[in-house]
């Protein structure tokens, strides 16, 4: 299965807006390298507006190495980008990271534009087998 197709499923079993996979790049921070869009919402792959190792819901990721669940991303502990929310219209996100020997080499992201939104057991186990997939991929 290759990233797109991850992506893309991942898309159509939650019922996202956007889905990403990012993965560090010795040339680049974290680029977006796939991604699945529904109709009408704009692509963030090639986005440089976001300073994504400064941004707390990164920060929570390679801290706490777990999934970072949010259902309204205008009332939450860990601020998402601003621009997420400005320039890309996301209002609800589940992010997942990809760990490789601990550390964090990647995340999978489902963005979720109409409104806040409370996720599944069910979503949630569905971001987590994506990272799991682009995980067994890279080793």
């Amino acid at each position: 299965m290759t990233y797109q197709d991850i992506v893309e499923k991942l898309l159509a079993d939650v019922g996202a807006s956007r889905t990403t996979i990012r993965l560090d790049r010795p040339d680049a921070v974290f680029p977006v390298v796939a991604e699945a869009t529904a109709p009408g919402i704009n692509s963030i792959a090639g986005a440089t507006s976001i300073d994504l190792k400064a941004a707390p819901t990164f920060i929570f990721l390679a801290e706490q190495k777990r999934p970072l669940i949010q259902s309204d991303l205008l009332n939450t502990d860990v601020p998402a980008p601003a621009a997420l929310i400005e320039l890309y219209g996301a209002r609800a996100q589940m992010v997942a990271p990809i760990l490789r020997d601990d550390e964090l080499v990647g995340m999978v992201s489902v963005h979720y534009a109409p409104g806040v939104r409370d996720w599944t057991q069910e979503e949630i186990a569905a971001i987590e087998q994506a990272a799991e997939q682009v995980r067994a991929q890279l080793d």
